[in-house]
């Protein structure tokens, strides 16, 4: 999903904004490789789900890890991997 910048009111009235649901990327979060600050990629979990979030959630920077360039990061993705970890031995929902 790309909610941000052009694409998508952040302050809007979306149903996905209802308590039914979590933000694990929230609107702080730059996760493109240009030069905006845009969160274009979001996961978002059902409440039933948040018991098994770790809170453990984020941006993969590969141009930082890898050391690439601007140019080189681009040809990779204009976008960055977002990524949300979960218990997978506690299933509760």
């Amino acid at each position: 999903m790309e909610p941000d910048c052009n694409y998508f009111n952040e302050n809007s009235q979306s149903p996905l904004r209802s308590g039914e649901y979590s933000w694990v990327i929230n609107n702080s979060v730059d996760t493109t490789t240009k030069l905006t600050a845009c969160t274009y990629d979001r996961i978002i979990i059902t409440t039933p789900a948040k018991t098994d979030f770790t809170e453990d959630s984020g941006v993969f920077r590969f141009d930082t890890v890898y050391n690439l360039n601007y140019e080189s990061a681009i040809a990779v993705s204009d976008h960055y991997p977002v990524y949300a970890t979960f218990w997978d031995n506690r299933d509760t929902d």
